[in-house]
């Protein structure tokens, strides 16, 4: 159990409010003060972390009171023991002493054996194994991406009460992470049996249906969920983005087309049913703009817009609509009246930048890129995009210093790292070349591209092997190469 700052604070505030009061209240000398607010101070962490947070408060206010009194009681005892002998006084700040250190290594040892999350519950659930602690440990153990530890506590914590909801929602979203999608469904489907209220559950249901290719049970699942939630719009909104989905994925199957424009007629007619608000313009935007119904889309996020003329998400979605129909003098308009009530929306000034290059203004282009890169130093796409730029303008050494750069922030960027391998092949660097086009494909793949360009670098560097198989690649990907370089390719086959 972590410590947290706000713990810290308060705790520094009732340390003082301790020493004002023995000193204050009691009268206290000073150095008694300062030992008793040093040993409440480093003692009380230890406890926390012993107790955890659902407990604390009210042993934290009785140790409160204990050193108080503690305090007093221990400088009038050492006021009776000045008259005593002297060996009697040595005992006493011997026992001090041994308080002390006591005190110091007991909180530094629970401190250093409750660090962290994984650790703490790993005490606590093996001391007190409750559904609740197993469900813990198992949390921390998924955090660290433990899997198979954290199934096991998860059963266990299901073992030790049947009806731990979160115990099946921690399998449910373990099988998720693993794509173990009929554990899935059995975990999915106990939730809500044991809760029928929770969508979340029918979404991972229907979601692993549609995964495993059963489109019947996905819509049964999904218009159930409509039925226990009719007139509830965001869980509409979710259901047509998972329709959305499958028909991504399976875009002949008519079934799931009919039921998203069901449901997405259902959403308009619940919000005719009331006053449109701005948010309720955007929703239905952002729905017609899933289904392809972008002369919709448009007037919808128009219409919020108009509503609310900084509506950051409806101004940006519209935009881009207009942009990608080719109307940049529209999208511009909107893209500055973005950025104008945004000022730090980084997307806006990216594709404002884009634009501008679109248009052959690659000055202009160029400011939007490095304004992005002010408001955020670790955006891929703008260091992408400039070194696009100056590779384009024959400046190829900074090309190479913005490409390093987009790799660097965004390691799993392909199209980095291709053409990043580009100007180093334009440079004559062969070697580090081929080493770029490995990253891609790696990254990607299917990438056509790199795999052309390895055969053509492989073959110049007498790679006759290497050229031939990246050229195969890039072949069951659908290039077509040209016949000379099959024939000078050909000598070099087995």
């Amino acid at each position: 159990m972590p410590i947290s700052l706000p713990f810290l604070i308060g705790h520094c505030i009732c340390s003082i409010l301790l020493a004002f009061s023995c000193w204050w209240l009691f009268k206290i000398n000073i150095r008694w003060v300062s030992l008793f607010t040093i040993l409440f101070f480093i003692s009380e962490p230890a406890v926390f972390l012993i107790w955890g947070p659902f407990r604390y408060e009210g042993l934290y206010i009785v140790d409160f009171f204990v050193f108080l009194f503690l305090a007093k009681g221990t400088v009038q005892f050492y006021d009776f023991l000045k008259n005593q002998e002297a060996v009697i006084r040595v005992l006493f700040w011997a026992a001090v002493f041994v308080f002390f250190g006591a005190v110091v290594l007991t909180s530094v040892s629970e401190i250093n054996l409750r660090h962290d999350p994984l650790t703490f519950w790993s005490y606590v659930s093996k001391n007190i194994p409750k559904a609740d602690n197993l469900n813990n440990l198992a949390d921390a153990f998924y955090k660290v991406k433990k899997f198979d530890q954290a199934e096991a506590y998860y059963q266990k914590a299901a073992t030790a009460d049947p009806k731990s909801i979160r115990a099946y929602e921690g399998l449910s979203q373990l099988a998720q992470e693993q794509q173990h999608w009929g554990q899935v469904i059995d975990s999915s489907q106990k939730i809500i049996e044991l809760n029928p209220q929770l969508p979340q559950a029918y979404f991972s249901l229907g979601e692993a249906y549609r995964i495993l290719g059963q489109s019947k049970e996905a819509v049964e699942t999904y218009s159930h969920l409509l039925e226990l939630f009719p007139d509830n719009e965001k869980i509409d909104v979710q259901v047509i983005e998972a329709y959305g989905r499958a028909i991504a994925d399976n875009p002949q199957n008519a079934l799931y087309k009919e039921k998203r424009e069901e449901v997405l007629d259902d959403y308009e007619g619940l919000s005719k049913r009331k006053n449109y608000s701005a948010a309720d313009y955007y929703n239905l935007g952002f729905l017609y703009e899933q289904v392809g119904g972008k002369e919709e889309a448009v007037r919808f996020y128009t219409k919020a817009v108009q509503m609310k003329p900084d509506y950051k998400d409806a101004l940006y979605n519209l935009a881009n609509l207009y942009r990608d129909g080719g109307n940049y003098k529209i999208a511009m308009a909107l893209y500055d009246r973005l950025v104008h009530f945004h000022p730090k929306f980084v997307p806006g000034y990216l594709n404002m930048g884009e634009i501008f290059n679109a248009l052959g203004d690659q000055a202009r282009a160029r400011q939007f890129y490095l304004k992005v890169i002010d408001l955020d130093p670790e955006n891929g796409d703008a260091y992408l995009n400039l070194g696009y730029l100056s590779e384009s303008q024959g400046d190829l050494n900074e090309a190479v210093n913005y490409y390093e750069k987009t790799v660097e922030v965004t390691p799993k960027n392909a199209e980095g790292y291709y053409n990043l391998g580009n100007v180093y092949a334009s440079l004559g660097q062969n070697g580090e070349a081929i080493a770029s086009y490995l990253k891609t494909v790696a990254i990607n793949p299917r990438h056509q591209d790199a795999y052309v360009n390895l055969s053509i670098l492989s073959f110049k560097s007498h790679d006759f092997q290497g050229a031939i198989h990246y050229l195969e690649q890039a072949k069951t990907l659908g290039y077509n190469p040209p016949a000379e370089y099959l024939k000078t390719l050909e000598p070099y086959r087995k």
